[in-house]
């Protein structure tokens, strides 16, 4: 009886070492072939996906690469809808796999179905950019204006660094620019790479709509990178619209603002401000054998002043500022200056000239030698078309050779009675 029992008891043993066997025999010939997928996989080339596909036909990722494959490189359109296909029955919730089925059925020129793939993919994915992009580029090539810029609203809200790229796919399609305004989410980067694009474009009166579209927004932006706006005005003569702007600018930022003397046109004549290199603020390019400073040390009224030390010639020092004026009208520069050991024939002035045809108009008295501080000022009126003036530091002429130091602090421009 024992025996028999012992006997039984060997046999169930053998039986669950064998089943034990082929079931982890069965375990490793799947993760042999799922391995070999894989490394067919990886290659990339057609005949190897196929491979993969065939050692792996449940795998949805394979399927997909398949169809990607036939679409791109061989294209072989046909076959890939039923790849593409039959990877969206394995993984219905990837909008990637939906949007390829969407570009397959486009490919072979089914319309209906790549509409409905491509909503499929919005369906899976409703607020993704890349989903959202792909999609809005089906329905624009659909003709669907109305879709497609419903999608690409949804790429500016979620992702505004792509604005650049979506705004120039909608541009070149509508040219509409109530349309577009009406996708612009209330984010500033999203309006400025518009304004941007505009001006690209040579749109200026658009590019306008849309500054004042995102003044009209309230909402708050580094006005650094409104400053190239202001500058693509003056540059187009413009002066009227960028002093506008300017202060459109400068009412949403009390950085900007401080820039600014009441009752008076140059902007941060005390420097007491970093220089803008742009907009009405000053500009400064560094000119050989003229050293450009801030000073602390000394100043007329407050800390710093602008200090230039001159060690052979030149004419302009480097520095300069545009200055929003009106035509036929009469003005009062003044500033406070001071010298030290200036040798020269012609010493340093401040000078204004036409903004445009840069004929000088007006001129300090020079400094030579060595002078305590002292206010220089001087009146000029400007002509029937001069709007804009530019603020310099010059010598006249600047052939002469110099050597010495000048600041300058405290400049005012104000307008004067006629």
């Amino acid at each position: 009886m024992m025996e028999q029992a012992f006997e039984q008891g060997r046999w169930r043993r053998i039986f669950l070492f064998v089943a034990c066997a082929m079931v982890m025999a069965s375990y490793a010939w799947f993760a042999v072939r799922v391995y070999r997928a894989q490394q067919l996989a990886d290659h990339l080339d057609q005949p190897s996906i196929e491979k993969a596909v065939a050692l792996a036909p449940q795998n949805a990722t394979y399927h997909e690469q398949l169809c990607r494959s036939m679409l791109f490189v061989s294209q072989q359109t046909e076959r890939a809808v039923g790849e593409c296909r039959k990877a969206s029955e394995l993984n219905p919730y990837s909008s990637a796999i939906w949007l390829d089925l969407a570009q397959a059925y486009y490919s072979v020129g089914n319309i209906p179905l790549n509409r409905a793939a491509a909503y499929k993919a919005l369906a899976v994915d409703p607020t993704t950019p890349d989903t959202a992009w792909s999609a809005a580029n089906f329905f624009l090539l659909q003709g669907d204006t109305n879709e497609a810029l419903h999608q690409f609203a949804i790429v500016l809200q979620e992702e505004p660094s792509l604005a650049p790229s979506v705004l120039n796919s909608c541009w070149q399609s509508l040219h509409d620019i109530q349309r577009m305004q009406s996708i612009l989410p209330p984010n500033p980067e999203v309006y400025l790479a518009f304004i941007k694009l505009l001006l690209s474009t040579d749109d200026s009166n658009s590019a306008h709509q849309i500054w004042l579209a995102l003044m009209q927004t309230k909402v708050p932006f580094d006005y650094h990178h409104g400053l190239f706006y202001i500058d693509s005005l003056i540059q187009a003569h413009a002066v009227d619209q960028a002093s506008e702007a300017w202060k459109q600018l400068s009412s949403m930022s009390a950085a900007l603002q401080a820039y600014g003397q009441p009752n008076h046109l140059v902007m941060d004549g005390s420097f007491t401000q970093d220089i803008l290199n742009s907009g009405f603020d000053w500009r400064y390019s560094p000119v050989p054998q003229i050293a450009l400073t801030l000073d602390d040390t000394a100043f007329h009224n407050a800390a710093p002043s602008l200090k230039l030390v001159y060690s052979l010639n030149g004419s302009d020092a480097g520095i300069f500022q545009y200055i929003a004026v009106h035509p036929d009208s009469r003005y009062r520069l003044s500033a406070w200056v001071k010298s030290e050991d200036i040798e020269t024939a012609n010493g340093p002035a401040l000078t204004l000239l036409d903004g445009y045809n840069k004929t000088v108009l007006g001129s300090t008295e020079e400094t030579i030698g060595t002078t305590p501080w002292h206010r220089l000022d001087t009146e000029l009126t400007t002509g029937p078309e001069t709007k804009l003036l530019l603020l310099a530091i010059q010598r006249h002429p600047g052939e002469t050779q110099i050597q010495g130091t000048f600041w300058v602090d405290d400049i005012q421009l104000e307008p004067m009675q006629p």
